[in-house]
């Protein structure tokens, strides 16, 4: 029996809980010395529920999304603001007119609660599951729901990634409606959509993200898959894991087509976040922090056991796979350097985990040492997902900042501390005071002012 069943939520209770007012709030108090060279905009999406909801039933990635912004400058945190990302619903929750639409009106727009992204000079907040992106201002406000100028065949993803040598986004979108369909999308320097390959799997899996190399593109097909039933029946989110699905991992060469993927099987397990792949001789390593099941028991949020951080060594030509754990402290939202995505790399950053996905410690692996940083400032503190950016003119890999709001349990308020990314055991060299709090999400990115 699920304990969906269960009155209580533990995804509406703590630091997980909503927030009910937009705020805009100006000079923001600092501790330490902001460094000059980060000009731009941290900010962070997340689900937050309008209005009251259904505690039994409630599914933490269904809340609507509440995008959350700190404007840094010259050394000083201008503001910070927080927005409710408007879609059709959201609209209509807040008794105001509807926000204009690329698409049309029988187009899914649910909840773009996920990520917040800068591509090609503007800000979309995303999700995934068909609902297209929602572009936003500057200023966080809701501009429309966006069809990227008319390329955009029907679904985008809550993660898509940049490649760092030729600027395009690359994308794995799933719909319900395709059915045993997902689909591969390029999104060029400019913001449109230039390449498209629908590829064939064994169901309709929840694709949450995505990695790369230099020669392929991984497809996650892995047993958390639609359900009919459960849809039919009005779960909000009827993604349910399937005991007898074959776990596997698809290799599409990066201008290949679909016929060209091959697939290698992989021992039953959910990957929400890759930390990185890269091409090694043959073999494709994938690092990422995986989950032994998802929706299982547990439906309305990811709570199937503690995720680790593991490695698999995946050969597309012989079918061979093994896997080795890196570390078994319960982890998720794993980023890197993005210089170095789909390249070899060292060194990788990740929140800690607790119960019911609770973030609370901020850690560094070295992949090359093997050394494992861990930095807990519990009870008082707890840290959300770290955002890497590099120091200006760095020539290391790992020279630069760390950046994560964090939730202060004294004061249940928040702040985001930035870290020197070669002493993250040290103090923060800054920390941007909020006096308000930002509930644990999902993902965000530093978006310097130079791409915009």
């Amino acid at each position: 029996m699920s304990t969906a069943d269960a009155t209580s939520n533990p995804f509406l209770e703590g630091n997980l809980a909503p927030v009910r007012d937009e705020v805009t709030i100006t000079d923001l108090n600092l501790t330490g010395v902001l460094p000059s060279d980060l000009n731009g905009r941290y900010l962070r999406n997340g689900p937050n529920p309008i209005g009251e909801v259904n505690a039994a039933k409630y599914h933490w990635f269904t809340g609507h999304g509440m995008v959350h912004g700190i404007r840094l400058r010259d050394g000083r945190a201008e503001w910070y603001r927080n927005r409710w990302v408007r879609n059709p619903e959201v609209s209509r929750a807040l008794g105001e007119d509807a926000k204009p639409s690329d698409w049309p009106a029988d187009h899914p727009t649910f909840a773009a609660n996920t990520n917040v992204i800068g591509h090609a000079g503007k800000t979309f907040a995303i999700v995934e599951a068909g609902s297209p992106p929602v572009e936003l201002s500057y200023d966080l406000d809701t501009v429309k729901m966006s069809n990227l100028e008319g390329t955009l065949p029907y679904a985008f993803s809550a993660h898509p990634k940049k490649d760092p040598l030729t600027g395009e986004l690359h994308v794995m979108t799933y719909w319900w409606g395709w059915g045993n369909k997902v689909q591969y999308l390029v999104v060029d320097a400019s913001g449109q959509v230039r390449k498209a390959v629908d590829i064939d799997v064994q169901g309709g899996p929840m694709i949450h993200d995505i990695a790369f190399t230099e020669k392929y593109v991984l497809v996650f097909d892995l047993p958390c898959v639609f359900n009919l039933d459960a849809a039919m029946a009005g779960s909000s989110l009827p993604y349910y894991w399937d005991h007898e699905y074959d776990a596997r991992v698809g290799f599409l060469p990066r201008e290949g087509s679909a016929a060209d993927v091959k697939w290698v099987s992989i021992d039953p397990c959910y990957i929400f976040h890759p930390m990185n792949a890269y091409d090694d001789g043959d073999d494709v390593v994938l690092d990422a922090a995986r989950h032994p099941k998802m929706f299982d028991r547990e439906r309305r949020g990811p709570s199937e056991g503690d995720p680790t951080l593991d490695r698999w060594r995946l050969n597309p030509t012989t079918g061979k796979s093994s896997t080795t754990r890196i570390s078994d402290r319960p982890q998720e939202f794993p980023r890197i350097n993005e210089s170095l995505i789909g390249l070899p790399y060292r060194y990788g950053y990740s929140a800690g985990t607790g119960k019911q996905f609770a973030q609370d410690t901020l850690i560094k692996v070295d992949h090359h040492t093997c050394a494992i940083t861990a930095r807990s400032d519990q009870p008082r503190f707890g840290y959300g997902e770290p955002v890497y950016i590099p120091r200006e003119n760095s020539q290391q890999e790992d020279d630069g900042y760390v950046m994560a709001l964090r939730h202060d349990t004294a004061s249940n308020t928040s702040d985001l501390a930035v870290f020197d990314a070669q002493a993250l055991d040290a103090d923060p060299v800054a920390v941007v005071h909020l006096p308000v709090r930002v509930p644990n999400g999902f993902h965000g990115n530093w978006v310097p002012d130079a791409m915009v």
